[in-house]
């Protein structure tokens, strides 16, 4: 066999005999010829039949089908969970009326089976704009009965708000009333809201932005 030189000639390898491996470039290197010359001739890659790579797909999409069915059924143990824990909590709601300018009549009533405990209820002003939300205004002093409510019963709290509040300059108030179930958990709901779980005044993180706004610029 040859190889080419530097002047374009081609010369033999192997010091000059024929039938060598391959040829090299006039830099010394191995050609492809002569790299492939040292591969043996039954060496291959084994890449499966076709039924194989069908089967091994099934094998795959069964794996990801038995993941996704977990994590649904999961989520719905989940939500099971909190529907359970919250089926007294319910069950107990509030209703609120204003009495002059700085009381609230407020009657709570708990139609499960088992009693609450420790009521608390928080005044919640509205100005009747559109939108969510309120202002909750300071108590000054609260009667009635919160230390238990039994099952099945009704009481009325009265309210009296800060001397600070004008309750009639308001379009109408509601309370956040807080309260621990039969089964020690505490809860707060405002008026026929969903009960909430209550974490006390932790701290709640905010939430950060993926979109910040740029300063603007002085013109």
């Amino acid at each position: 066999m040859q190889s080419r030189r530097r002047d374009g000639r081609w010369v033999p390898l192997n010091g000059g005999a024929e039938g060598g491996l391959g040829y090299r470039d006039y830099r010394g290197r191995m050609s492809t010829v002569e790299t492939l010359a040292f591969i043996p001739v039954g060496w291959g890659v084994d890449w499966g039949s076709v039924p194989d790579w069908f089967g091994g797909l099934g094998t795959v999409g069964t794996l990801l089908f038995g993941v996704l069915s977990l994590r649904r059924e999961l989520r719905a143990r989940r939500r099971e969970d909190r529907a359970a824990l919250a089926r007294q909590a319910r069950l107990v709601s509030s209703t609120t009326r204003t009495e002059g300018k700085g009381v609230l009549r407020v009657r709570v009533a708990n139609d499960s089976d088992g009693p609450v405990f420790d009521l608390a209820a928080t005044p919640v002003v509205h100005t009747g704009d559109p939108g969510p939300g309120g202002r909750r205004v300071p108590v000054a002093t609260v009667t009635g009965p919160v230390d238990r409510l039994d099952g099945g019963a009704a009481a009325e709290l009265f309210i009296n708000v800060d001397r600070s509040v004008d309750l009639s300059g308001y379009a109408s108030a509601t309370v956040q009333l807080c309260f621990t179930d039969q089964q020690g958990n505490r809860w707060r709901r405002e008026g026929t809201g969903q009960p909430q779980p209550d974490l006390g005044d932790e701290a709640v993180p905010a939430r950060r932005s993926w979109l910040r706004r740029r300063p603007s610029r002085p013109r």
